[in-house]
């Protein structure tokens, strides 16, 4: 599965009642592991002893865990809660006829789109574990295979904080075209201008 080693392969079929049998869940989220899910399985295991890798500092295992849905959609809150309650970085693929979709936990779930499975293929990068979690979970979230200063947990809360932060510039600068008060507008245009301050900081950080 996504071309890597056969050295990585498990296939271990993980039962959904191991997850939704032991934990306190909503009617609805636990309706959605029966109802949207066919099966979980770990299809790969990545770290030093099958792949002979450099263990990293943060990472020591990544899993690919196939999905197997029963529909097109794709249960995030099932994902998500999944992700959460396991001590290794996930790789989700999740399959329905034919086709699949990635998924990965950083702040949130992010959900490819949906292609061939045939076609799905990742590069890793095997400088080391951290590296190869960085690589693949880069892929699905930016379509690129990341390798820059920041970890990929770092870039994606720094891009959060961009987007927060422009959000606010656009309503401050919005109330700012509006305000006749002097002084108020003047507290907007100061505002605004601390809040450009701090997107140009990120973005000079990186």
């Amino acid at each position: 599965m996504l071309g890597l080693p056969s050295t990585t392969e498990v296939g271990r079929r993980i039962p959904k009642e191991a997850f939704y049998g032991r934990l306190k869940l909503s009617a609805a989220l636990r309706q959605s592991f029966i109802g949207d899910v066919e099966r979980f399985a770990v299809a790969n295991s990545i770290k030093t002893s099958t792949t002979g890798i450099p263990d990293g500092e943060r990472v020591h295992e990544v899993l690919v865990v196939e999905v197997a849905l029963k529909n097109r959609r794709v249960p995030e809150e099932v994902l998500a809660l999944v992700a959460q309650t396991n001590p290794h970085k996930l790789l989700f693929v999740c399959t329905h006829g034919g086709e699949a979709c990635l998924a990965v936990m950083l702040k949130r779930l992010v959900v490819g789109s949906w292609c061939s499975l045939d076609c799905l293929t990742l590069d890793v990068n095997v400088s080391d574990v951290d590296a190869v979690w960085d690589s693949l979970a880069s892929q699905v979230v930016y379509n690129d295979v990341g390798g820059g200063s920041e970890t990929v947990e770092e870039r994606f809360e720094a891009d959060a904080k961009l987007k927060a932060l422009h959000e606010e510039l656009a309503r401050i600068e919005a109330r700012g075209r509006k305000e006749r008060q002097v002084a108020r507008k003047n507290a907007l245009f100061d505002k605004a201008k601390e809040l450009k301050r701090q997107i140009a900081a990120i973005e000079e950080g990186r």
